[in-house]
């Protein structure tokens, strides 16, 4: 359980405990150090704003889009129903919960026709909230798999610090009426003008984060300090505090959703691979596509569920003659609410991840 000297060096090894999910070398290159990849659309870009973008078709920060969301977005947002639609057990077992789900596309659809600027401040929101949320789930199963203070204060402090951390430089934005994505406004009417919000956010964040580091401070004198659990949210603060001062916030939220879409990948392949070693895979197609050395499968698997909702986007727009930017916002904000949804729900499932441990 405790990290090792020659990882951590010198002599306060001993103030440190490593609960790693699987081993250090998976947890760092998936969960962890794996934030570099937010600079990924950042690159992208700017190599297609200095060259242009193959085939001329698109804007930079269209082609950043579609890449991301083929890549990592889409299947990251697919991979959910592995778990959950694919999953006889859980179907069975929740079916109230799997039938509300089929609601929110309808809402969707709704929306995207009548409002489609109330669509995207719903998706933001709830975007924001998903991201943050993950980032707990897995602070929670490393203080699970570890010894660490399970007091409601002190998940308190940790939830408190990661869920204020995104909002400071977001309120100067949503304040200021200036945070735009994909060409459309997003507005919250009691918020724009009003300057208090401004500090009050900045304030709730940066008491959060002295009572944290506090914490923190007293875990490694009482030698029950998480290395796992507080490299991670260090670097989720950093970047969660930063992304939203970008001029350019839909380029700066896919970094944030490149690295958030290949946790989740991570994630829910091991998920899946402890459900096979238990006996508990319920689908032959989650089965073949699960387990140690299935990582490539399983991962195209789910690109090409992306490419079938990218199919039905074509549809809606060349058969139904919807407008393009309504008939992607309709089943890729489907997709993604149910996504969404579910995870909210399996967030609080801790023990499918560290049972045995």
């Amino acid at each position: 359980m405790y990290a090792d000297r020659t990882w951590l060096g010198g002599g306060a090894v001993s103030s440190w405990q490593a609960p790693w999910l699987l081993n250090r070398r998976w947890d760092l290159t998936y969960i962890s150090l794996s934030a570099v990849l937010v600079a990924v659309p950042f690159l992208l870009f700017q190599v297609f704003n200095k060259y242009g973008v193959p085939g001329g078709v698109v804007d930079p920060a269209a082609a950043v889009d579609i890449l991301v969301a083929l890549v990592v977005g889409g299947p990251h947002m697919c991979s959910t129903y592995t778990l959950t639609f694919m999953d006889q057990n859980f179907t069975h077992r929740y079916p109230r919960y799997v039938a509300l789900a089929l609601c929110l596309p309808v809402l969707v659809t709704i929306l995207g026709i009548v409002n489609l600027t109330l669509l995207l401040t719903i998706f933001m929101m709830w975007a924001s909230v998903h991201v943050l949320h993950q980032i707990a789930y897995i602070a929670d199963c490393y203080r699970t798999k570890g010894h660490d203070d399970e007091s409601l204060l002190s998940r308190g402090i940790d939830y408190a610090v990661i869920f204020s951390s995104l909002y400071p430089l977001a309120m100067v934005k949503l304040v200021n009426d200036a945070f735009v994505i994909g060409g459309t406004r997003i507005e919250i009417p009691f918020l724009v003008g009003q300057e208090w919000a401004i500090y009050a956010a900045s304030a709730g964040f940066f008491f959060c984060l002295a009572l944290y580091i506090g914490k923190t401070l007293l875990e490694i004198q009482r030698h029950r300090a998480n290395f796992p659990k507080t490299l991670l949210l260090a670097i989720t603060i950093c970047i969660a505090y930063v992304i939203p001062s970008s001029d350019n916030l839909d380029v700066a939220f896919q970094g944030m959703n490149v690295w958030h879409s290949f946790q989740y990948l991570g994630l829910t392949w091991y998920l899946n691979r402890l459900r096979q070693e238990r006996g508990e895979i319920t689908s032959p197609v989650v089965q073949k596509i699960s387990g140690t050395r299935r990582g490539p499968q399983y991962y195209f698997f789910n690109v090409g569920l992306t490419l079938a909702a990218g199919a039905m986007v074509v549809f809606l727009n060349v058969a139904l003659r919807l407008p393009w930017i309504q008939s992607y916002y309709i089943v890729i904000l489907s997709c993604l609410l149910i996504h969404y949804y579910f995870d909210h729900f399996m967030f609080t499932r801790v023990g499918e991840l560290v049972r045995g441990s």
